[in-house]
């Protein structure tokens, strides 16, 4: 990277630690971003959170990295984003952002000239993923979903880019990981675009547990070490090492009803066991859901309103290697 950093107006001297807002392309909205241009030369990481607005972990994760890192501690550049999808957060809006109703993690690259989710996307992708050596999104439950952590690493793009996000996947001190073939959602369009990525997911329901949010501050810590970007520190000591989990089944309602679900995320299953069942508004059972195979529950919905389409539950099989 060179010595002065240029985006969009900004301007970050080597050095330099810049936290301002920037302007989604002819509208009033305006997201925050930090750059930090370290003292020495080194990688780039991008770092976005609140893609989702009401996820909010990954929120204070990324604001407390922010203030409390200084130039003088980094090699190379920690650009973060936070929260990128600022109406939805200030609206506490699940998944969607009110001024278009569109889900921002569903519009990559975006349009310069669509709607805010979409002009938001082109300015990620246009603008920033092209600086990066690598990028992490951070994501958690939404609003009304019950999540246990993991991470996805991009599986599509081409084996070197995957296995680049997949060794900073294995840093973090999560159970399990997910090797992704969607081709939607910030972070697999910044890998197509061949730049190595992982979205990871921690907690979930609405709620910004200090607990969650220094899990989080671990997990980006030894992603900074792993990368490069803090040459004087120590990746810190972890728990668990990440272990895939393959055939998801993200299982949806084809039916408006009530959900009672049978078990909680983290939960191991059997196949035939059954996972929950969905009534009228008078209790009566409309259909009962049960397990497909073996495997572990990485999130599911804990409302009781479940509207047609609504993912109930998500599962997959645990890899022992």
């Amino acid at each position: 990277m060179s010595d002065t950093l240029y985006i969009r107006g900004l301007k970050a001297e080597r050095g330099q630690k810049l936290q301002t807002y920037l302007p989604v392309l002819d509208t009033n909205t305006e997201i925050p971003i930090t750059i930090i241009n370290g003292q020495n030369d080194g990688p780039t990481l991008l770092i976005t959170a609140g893609i989702h607005g009401g996820e909010y972990p990954g929120i204070a994760a990324a604001m407390e990295l922010g203030r409390d890192t200084e130039p003088e501690s980094i090699s190379g550049c920690l650009i973060i984003i936070n929260p990128a999808n600022i109406q939805s957060f200030w609206a506490r809006s699940a998944f969607v952002t009110p001024d278009d109703g569109r889900n921002l993690n569903r519009e990559f690259p975006g349009n310069a000239n669509g709607t805010l989710s979409q002009k938001t996307a082109w300015l990620l992708s246009q603008y920033f993923f092209p600086l990066a050596d690598f990028y992490a999104d951070l994501h958690s439950g939404d609003i009304h979903e019950e999540l246990y952590p993991y991470v996805y690493y991009p599986g599509l793009p081409n084996a070197e880019i995957s296995a680049k996000a997949r060794e900073a996947a294995m840093v973090l001190d999560m159970e399990f990981m997910v090797r992704s073939t969607a081709t939607t959602g910030a972070y697999n369009y910044a890998a197509i675009s061949g730049v190595p990525s992982i979205l990871i997911e921690r907690g979930g329901a609405g709620l910004c547990l200090r607990e969650d949010i220094d899990a989080y501050k671990k997990d980006l810590h030894n992603i900074l070490c792993k990368l490069g970007l803090f040459t004087n520190s120590a990746p810190l000591p972890r728990k668990h090492t990440p272990i895939d989990v393959t055939d998801v089944i993200y299982l949806e309602t084809n039916n408006t009803g009530c959900w009672f679900p049978c078990f909680h995320c983290g939960d191991k299953i059997k196949k035939g066991d059954k996972l929950g069942c969905l009534t009228d508004l008078f209790g009566n059972t409309i259909t009962v859901y049960n397990a497909e195979q073996d495997g572990i529950i990485l999130y599911q919905f804990p409302a009781l309103s479940a509207p047609k389409g609504t993912i109930l539950v998500t599962y997959g099989q645990i890899r022992n290697n």
